[in-house]
């Protein structure tokens, strides 16, 4: 089992924008996939900056070759479509984590 987890670097400015946005875009693309389980939308609490915030959407997926083929296609587009809205006002990257124990 495979941990698929963006982390999102943003400026306070798009906060609630962006965050509906993941909600209402992002996630329900992940869930359509039919590949991920368990996916969560979290706020990264240790504080980097007074203008900024993190986030990261966790998704668990059955293997590291289905999650790639999502973050090469879906995920892509979707990222795409945040640089085309927020341009340098966030940033991103992904980490594949395998999951050792539950």
């Amino acid at each position: 089992m495979i941990l698929f987890n963006t982390t999102f670097h943003i400026h306070t400015s798009i906060d609630k924008d962006f965050t509906q946005w993941i909600r209402e875009n992002y996630i329900p693309a992940a869930k359509s996939a039919g590949i991920f389980t368990d996916i969560e939308f979290v706020h990264i609490l240790i504080p980097n900056d007074p203008d900024a915030k993190s986030y990261a959407v966790q998704m668990k997926a059955p293997s590291k070759a289905e999650a790639e083929k999502w973050h090469d296609n879906d995920g892509s587009r979707l990222k795409s479509i945040l640089t085309s809205r927020y341009g340098e006002r966030f940033l991103f990257f992904t980490t594949y984590m395998e999951i050792l124990a539950q």
